[in-house]
């Protein structure tokens, strides 16, 4: 007798496009399960269990309060996450999604770093074994070349591995896991952001406008209320510092860019003049100081879409 086939309910799920854009992806945000299962905060009927709310996995490569502020803790997973509890499910969700979006393309970009460098030391490896047959490098010197290369390789496995890792945690922020997006359309990023208003006005347009406060401050007493306008304070005064920072960091970043360009030239024309040349190096940082100001531009446009958020403005 044949084995019973199980139901499958039906879904009319848009399937996820290929190449990928930004504002595609932000577009999953209103189905995804997170915020089916999570009533709105205008929603008046009786309140009801929710599910299972399991904690969203870190990102890999993106934490823009880390990189803001590079003086303070190694880490702070807490702070380096777009979403919060002050935030409607549904704007905390596009907000994970353009995380996750980021953190696929740093990812790409952190593989072709590595791929480079491993190409690099790996010519130096190779020429090491060559010349040291004739006499000209020492085992010792060989040995160091070989550890930088294998070192190198195995960094360049794990970015590999990441640009699945990342793929898959953005398949799932848009409710969709099974498909993990191939291509991503980089976004044009405007590197002229307005300016940002003041403490004062986003914590009066958050009390005003974004529904889920207002839902927080309508059920609560009044210590409670007082400790909800605490963290709405604090997390505007974290946000609106971030990007004064985030713009410290991308001119430096534009600098340290210039400066690759520059050194590539030179070690081009060194090599063209078969000159002492470290060609490969430089490339392989010219690389990494362009997907460091990718990097920069990418947390300017994250937190901006936070703070917007936070006021119950459109990320």
């Amino acid at each position: 007798m044949p084995a019973p086939v199980l139901a499958v309910e039906e879904t009319d799920a848009e399937p996820v496009p290929d190449p990928l854009s930004l504002e595609q992806a932000l577009s999953f945000a209103q189905d995804h399960p997170r915020v089916r299962a999570r009533p709105a905060a205008t929603d008046t009927s009786e309140p009801r269990a929710l599910p299972l709310d399991l904690p969203r996995p870190q990102p890999l490569y993106l934490g823009c309060h880390s990189l803001a502020f590079s003086g303070a803790r190694p880490s702070d997973a807490a702070r380096d996450v777009a979403w919060s509890e002050l935030l409607d499910p549904e704007d905390a969700q596009r907000l994970e999604i353009m995380q996750r979006f980021f953190d696929v393309l740093l990812a790409d970009l952190s593989f072709a770093r590595d791929n480079e460098a491993m190409a690099v030391a790996f010519i130096q490896f190779d020429r090491a074994e060559a010349r040291g047959e004739l006499g000209q490098f020492s085992a010792l010197q060989i040995a160091a070349l070989q550890a930088k290369y294998q070192l190198i390789r195995r960094q360049r496995a794990a970015a590999e591995a990441a640009q699945r890792v990342t793929r898959s945690l953005l398949a799932g922020a848009l409710g969709h896991p099974e498909s993990l997006p191939r291509d991503l359309v980089t976004p044009e990023l405007d590197p002229q952001l307005s300016e940002p208003p003041g403490l004062e006005q986003v914590v009066a347009r958050a009390l005003d406008q974004n529904p889920r406060v207002k839902a927080l401050m309508k059920d609560a007493n009044e210590a409670e209320q007082a400790l909800i306008r605490a963290a709405l304070r604090e997390q505007a005064l974290e946000l609106l510092t971030r990007l004064d920072l985030l713009a410290v960091v991308a001119e430096h970043a534009r600098t340290e860019s210039d400066w690759r360009d520059l050194k590539l030239d030179e070690s081009r024309t060194l090599y063209e003049l078969e000159a002492t040349s470290d060609l490969g190096y430089s490339m392989s940082q010219q690389t990494k100081a362009r997907r460091d100001e990718r990097k920069t531009a990418f947390c300017q446009r994250l937190t901006q879409a936070e703070l917007n958020a936070l006021q119950g403005l459109a990320p």
